[in-house]
């Protein structure tokens, strides 16, 4: 999406039409990254499940403590979202390319440390998370490889989100495509074997996930440096030249982001203790559903990138009323989404369920989850693109409020009371998670209609 200063106190606010066509061109490159990544992650699910329920666990129990590194990656880079795409609208190319050049630095330096410590102590996280002795030893393994992938995985997010501020989304989805297409193929091969390669099993997974992290890695790193037109394209030099200034500013509007995305890693973890506790059915089923799950609520992302881009932009350009008509007419976008994505759920759970296994005890809980999945689409959905366009317009706190009520409200507390005193089981976990995206989208939604998103200085 191009610069907006020259034009902006003269240009109309864009009729419904036209705001349809720049979000759809805007979301459609991350919808289809996104929803490709989710049946690839599918696909490696079910490639998994062939092993066996406790490798489905062990999959499922080291992809908290490996999300704990985003705590901090993630708010620079909504940090740097937020000031490259404001630059860009006000006109400050130099501006925009050094904010990507720091977020850069600082999302480098913060992987490389964490994927040490992930890697060295990655094994202990797991016992204290309640590993069980059955997949213990493949979890740990996994883990190894995963806390490797940490460092390329946080470079390629960091292109991406860089990307997706400057309003190129279609470039994004380019290495994220290949890099998830890397992974499915290369699990097919090393998990069961083909020819002269023998099955790996966990092994083979761990490998085909951290060979497809290094593919996106070198693929984001080409374009960013090769596409000289991009307003983010970054030189070396300045890279690793810190400039502190900007990296104060990058961090005081991704403070919120890294505190939100804190809360959410506790909760989740704390969450998860509770659902292992069920047994290993349980929990297999509940990364099962978590996997499509998040195959759902992928298009509330995708909307939620286009609205990171037009939102920062017609804010740095001065004009909060266009905005403020594109939060409009996303909202109505993610309620058709959504209900068209929940009638699968409520209809065909069994279906969708024996895509994965053939186990009866986690068909029947995978059952539970996607029909109460079902009725949170549209709230989750609402709140996740909502979220993009206040963190866009450097909105990060309120992001932080609702996930601090939902997920230590929602989760921590009602997972205590449904999960262990209830005994609810399944279905009182995923109950939990209904209550959390209902609270944060509440939350959310009235942030967006009171309007002071409108005039955060950044």
């Amino acid at each position: 999406m191009p610069g907006l200063a020259e034009e902006a106190e003269a240009r109309p606010v864009p009729s419904e039409k036209e705001r349809w066509a720049v979000l759809l061109r805007l979301s459609w490159p991350g919808a289809v990254e996104l929803t490709l990544g989710s049946l690839i992650g599918m696909a490696t699910m079910i490639l998994v499940s062939s092993i066996g329920k406790e490798a489905v666990s062990a999959v499922g129990i080291t992809g908290q403590p490996i999300m704990i590194p985003w705590v901090a990656i993630q708010a620079f880079s909504v940090g740097g979202m937020a000031l490259v795409a404001r630059a860009i609208g006000q006109g400050s190319p130099n501006t925009a390319r050094n904010a990507c050049e720091q977020t850069m630095l600082l999302s480098l330096i913060f992987s490389i440390t964490a994927g040490l410590v992930l890697y060295i102590w990655g094994g202990r996280i797991l016992l204290w998370m309640g590993a069980t002795p059955d997949y213990y030893g493949m979890a740990e393994l996994y883990m190894r490889y995963s806390a490797v992938g940490v460092v390329f995985q946080s470079i390629s997010s960091t292109v991406a989100c860089m990307l997706r501020s400057a309003g190129q989304t279609r470039l994004s989805m380019y290495f994220s495509v290949a890099a998830n297409i890397a992974n499915v193929l290369l699990g097919l091969v090393l998990i069961n074997g083909f020819w002269f390669i023998p099955a790996l099993g966990i092994l083979g997974a761990a490998i085909a996930q951290l060979a497809a992290k290094i593919i996106g890695c070198a693929m984001s790193l080409y374009i960013l440096f090769t596409y000289a037109h991009l307003p983010v394209c970054p030189s070396l030099k300045g890279i690793f030249k810190p400039d502190i200034a900007m990296i104060k500013r990058i961090c005081r509007i991704g403070t919120s982001s890294a505190a939100e995305q804190l809360a959410l890693r506790v909760g989740l973890i704390a969450f998860t203790i509770f659902v292992i506790n069920l047994g290993t059915a349980e929990y297999a089923a509940h990364n099962i559903a978590g996997t499509l799950h998040g195959f759902v609520v992928n298009f509330g992302s995708a909307v939620g990138m286009a609205l990171v881009s037009v939102v920062g932009q017609n804010l740095g350009a001065k004009r909060p009323d266009i905005a403020e008509q594109y939060f409009s007419t996303s909202i109505k976008m993610c309620v058709i989404l959504s209900v068209f994505l929940s009638v699968p759920l409520l209809v065909f759970p069994g279906q969708i369920a024996l895509l994965f296994t053939r186990e009866p005890d986690v068909i029947a809980n995978i059952v539970t989850a996607l029909r109460i999945l079902a009725f949170f689409t549209t709230t989750q959905i609402l709140q996740i693109s909502i979220c993009g366009g206040l963190r866009g317009g450097g909105d990060t706190k309120w992001p932080l409020i609702s996930t601090m009520t939902g997920v230590l409200g929602g989760r921590m507390v009602l997972g205590y009371v449904f999960i262990v005193l209830f005994g609810w089981g399944i279905a009182g976990a995923w109950l939990c998670w209904l209550v959390d995206q209902t609270a944060r989208a509440v939350i959310i939604y009235f942030r967006y209609r009171g309007g002071k998103w409108k005039t955060i200085k950044i």
